[in-house]
């Protein structure tokens, strides 16, 4: 029972670390985001896993909804 209590802060420590990587959103973020144009956003969709785009003040975004869970 000791030396698994002592594995928990090292454990916790490892999910810590790879929750933090962000390599997804570094690849996300190479990608443009913003188009000038509805038909742009949409072609471009599917490289984001999604269909259709929204409009984000003068600019359209790929996909239908925003999505916040990054």
């Amino acid at each position: 029972m000791k030396n698994s209590i002592s594995l928990i802060p090292f454990l916790s420590l490892i999910i810590i670390a790879l929750g933090c990587t962000n390599t997804t959103e570094e690849n996300e973020m190479k990608m443009p985001m913003l188009f000038d144009n509805r038909e742009q956003a949409e072609k471009e969709a599917n490289k984001f896993g999604c269909k259709g785009a929204h409009q984000m003040g003068n600019k359209w975004m790929p996909c239908s909804m925003h999505k916040h869970n990054h």
